[in-house]
């Protein structure tokens, strides 16, 4: 009976005393101000934070969807300031991120209009935690694009 007691609590240990194994995903939270007048709103056909892990070169760098995180939904308009929260980002370093604007109906008519310039725009999220981030979109001020 003994043995059988052991075998059993023996078999449902599946790594002893070790920790359990890190989250393989980290957070990204982004608080976002508008300065400004907005655009129009029917130049606002979405507007997305973006985070890349590569610096891009043309819109068509957007389809890079394994080497980029973005927004869940889209982004609020006409406020003044608004918070995003991506969850399940996987570990990384991210070198160019901001906030997107899809200006007309076609689907690559993109362009920033705000970026993270923080530490030089690079930052990393790392496994169970979260990484914060403040972005200022200035409307009278776009980025350049490409960089």
């Amino acid at each position: 009976m003994l043995v059988l007691l052991v075998t059993i609590l023996a078999a449902g240990c599946d790594s002893g005393l070790a920790p359990p194994d890190e989250p393989p995903v980290g957070t990204l939270h982004a608080v976002i101000t508008y300065e400004g007048a907005w655009p129009p709103a029917d130049s606002l056909h979405d507007l997305r934070l973006v985070a890349m892990r590569f610096v891009p070169k043309d819109t068509s760098d957007f389809l890079q969807l394994t080497n980029l995180v973005f927004s869940p939904r889209s982004l609020k308009y006409f406020v003044e300031r608004d918070t995003v929260v991506i969850t399940d980002v996987e570990r990384g370093t991210f070198v160019y991120t901001g906030v997107a604007q899809q200006y007309d109906a076609n689907i690559f008519s993109w362009r920033p209009v705000g970026l993270y310039t923080d530490d030089d725009g690079v930052f990393q999220v790392r496994p169970g935690d979260t990484t914060f981030i403040r972005i200022t979109v200035d409307f009278a001020h776009l980025p350049p694009f490409p960089p």
